[in-house]
C-alpha cells in the first residue's frame, strides 16, 4: 500500500522540475494535434492515437502529472476544434480522469524497454474496455440518446445494441493497432527520454 501511495507522492514532486513542464508541454502539443486530427464516424465515435502522448507522460511522470495533462488535453483540444455542438461534458471529463490514473499507475516507473511494453498493452487493455467501451458509453448514451439508460425496457435495450456495435467494432479492430504502435514507441521515447537527460545531467 505504501508502495503504492509512493506513485501519487513521487508523481506530484516531478511537477518541481522544469523538465517535467517543458517535455509535458511538448507531449500535450502532440496529443492536441492527433486528436484534432482525429477521423469521425460519427458523433459519438472516432478514431485518434492522441492517448500516445497521454501515456508518454504517464510513464516518464507518473498518474498526479498524467491527470493535470489529459484534462488540458481535453480542455484545449475540445476549445481548438471549434466543436460547439454539444457542451463540454464533466462525465467524460471525469472519464479522462480515470484513463490518466490508469495509464500512471500501470506505466510509471518502468525503467525497462520490456516493461514498458508489458505495462502498456495492459494499461491500454483496461482503458479500452472499462473506460472506451463501459464508462464512455454509458455516459454518452445516457447524456446524448436516452436518459432512462439504464433503466430501460426490452425494446430500448434492442436500441441500445445496434448504437453500442459501431463501438465495440471499432474498439476490438483498433485495439491490435493500438497495442502495435504503443509497443514499437513508448521504448523508444523511454530510451530517448533517458539519453536526452543523461547527457543533461553529464
Amino acid at each position: 500500500m505504501e508502495s503504492f501511495l509512493n506513485l501519487f507522492k513521487d508523481s506530484a514532486s516531478e511537477m518541481k522540475k522544469v523538465s517535467t513542464l517543458s517535455v509535458c508541454g511538448v507531449l500535450m502539443a502532440l496529443s492536441i494535434v492527433m486528436r484534432n486530427m482525429a477521423i469521425n464516424i460519427t458523433a459519438d465515435l472516432r478514431i485518434t492515437f492522441s492517448f500516445l502522448g497521454i501515456m508518454a507522460i504517464a510513464m516518464l511522470y507518473g498518474p498526479v502529472v498524467c491527470v493535470i495533462a489529459n484534462v488540458g488535453v481535453d480542455i484545449i483540444g475540445y476549445v481548438l476544434d471549434g466543436y460547439k455542438a454539444r457542451d463540454y461534458n464533466l462525465g467524460l471529463l471525469a472519464v479522462k480522469i480515470v484513463i490518466a490514473l490508469i495509464y500512471g499507475i500501470c506505466l510509471y516507473k518502468k525503467t525497462t524497454g520490456r516493461s514498458v511494453i508489458v505495462s502498456g498493452i495492459i494499461a491500454r487493455i483496461i482503458v479500452v474496455v472499462l473506460c472506451n467501451l463501459v464508462l464512455n458509453s454509458a455516459v454518452l448514451y445516457y447524456c446524448y440518446t436516452n436518459k432512462n439508460f439504464p433503466f430501460m425496457s426490452a425494446s430500448e435495450w434492442t436500441a441500445f445494441r445496434i448504437w453500442f456495435t459501431p463501438r465495440l467494432i471499432k474498439n476490438c479492430i483498433m485495439l491490435p493497432v493500438e497495442i502495435i504502435i504503443l509497443s514499437v514507441l513508448m521504448p523508444m521515447i523511454l530510451q530517448a527520454y533517458k539519453r536526452i537527460f543523461k547527457k543533461a545531467s553529464a
